[in-house]
């Protein structure tokens, strides 16, 4: 099984390159798809992330915001909880269906953050990584700047998930490397995710 690591980077010349329209090294994305104003979000209301959220409506937001920062998505994702090690955030298989999220971190950032917002754009993060992945994004350093360049044209310069994104998330929270990870030998899977995708079966 390939493990596919989520591990912020810092902001760099890449992402520069990214906010000024032009293309990251080894990206077939054309400049016409970033030409977004980043201070001006796209989405509202509940989407910015302010109310308590299951993964399945975090998820939902995922979609909506590489839909109209990429003109990509793709359907049939399941989400399982796995105790791994403290430095990985997710994996997603190369071909696979499921991500597979790290609980140990889930876990002390649902203590760690301050309210719904912060802890949402955690998950938001981690989910946008691995679905980039999902959607042809197959290179670790390219998924990550695309991770930062759709937060950013999704909630403008100032959200959480635009900070998380374009910098090192265990830089940003030290005490998560202090936490106890696991082997990933336990695994649970999410049952209520990505029903948008399946809300038309009866």
């Amino acid at each position: 099984m390939k493990h596919i690591t989520i591990n912020f980077l810092s902001n760099n010349g890449d992402f520069e390159r990214l906010k000024r329209g032009g293309n990251i090294k080894g990206s077939n994305t054309k400049n016409s798809d970033f030409s977004h104003q980043f201070d001006n979000p796209i989405l509202s209301g509940e989407d910015l992330l302010d109310s308590v959220m299951d993964y399945d409506k975090i998820f939902s937001v995922v979609k909506k915001s590489v839909k109209a920062a990429l003109g990509k998505e793709r359907s049939g994702l399941g989400l399982a909880l796995s105790n791994l090690p403290v430095t990985l955030g997710a994996f997603w298989q190369v071909g696979g269906n499921y991500i597979v999220m790290n609980e140990v971190l889930v876990k002390a950032m649902s203590r760690i953050t301050r309210n719904p917002r912060e802890f949402n754009s955690f998950v938001y993060t981690i989910l946008t990584h691995e679905y980039l992945h999902s959607v042809g994004y197959i290179d670790e350093f390219q998924a990550r700047q695309m991770t930062a360049f759709v937060a950013k044209h999704t909630f403008g310069s100032d959200h959480p998930a635009v900070i998380m994104s374009t910098g090192d998330i265990w830089k940003q929270y030290p005490e998560l490397l202090s936490m106890q990870g696991g082997d990933g030998s336990v695994l649970k899977i999410i049952s209520r995710f990505d029903t948008d995708s399946t809300s038309y079966i009866a």
